[in-house]
């Protein structure tokens, strides 16, 4: 991914497991053994970064798609993969569910999260998209 975002990256790095945090955009990967390669798992986009600064956002993302500049609307997402005959179905989240929606899209198995109560921002606002792990 550095070859993509650039080489300014925080490492969360263990034996087994490696998170790349690349600002907005994170990428996992984990290996059985420590001496084994490591293969990429998932990713994910932690929108809710967009309240507190908009130069978390990788340049390398800016300028391919613009500057983003606050908290990104579930409404307007959801709008735009309606408008593209791109399904999102909302699923129960248990762990937080006054306070976080989740939505899946069954082809990508993608699944976003949306803010529903106060404690993770504005309500109707994206928190976060993530990737599956590796089937």
């Amino acid at each position: 991914m550095a070859e993509l975002l650039g080489d300014d990256y925080g490492d969360n790095p263990s034996e087994y497991s490696l998170g790349r945090d690349h600002g907005m955009v994170e990428f996992f990967w984990q290996r059985p053994e420590p001496d084994s390669p490591w293969a990429g798992t998932h990713f994910s986009v932690q929108a809710h970064r967009l309240r507190y600064d908009g130069d978390t956002v990788n340049p390398a993302i800016v300028d391919r798609y613009g500057a983003f500049s606050g908290p990104v609307p579930f409404e307007e997402v959801s709008a735009l993969l309606t408008e593209r005959g791109v399904p999102m179905t909302e699923v129960p989240y248990p762990l937080d569910p006054d306070e976080l929606r989740a939505y899946w899209q069954p082809d990508s198995r993608t699944m976003v999260y949306v803010v529903a109560g106060s404690y993770y921002g504005i309500t109707g606002d994206v928190y976060k998209v993530t990737s599956p792990d590796r089937p």
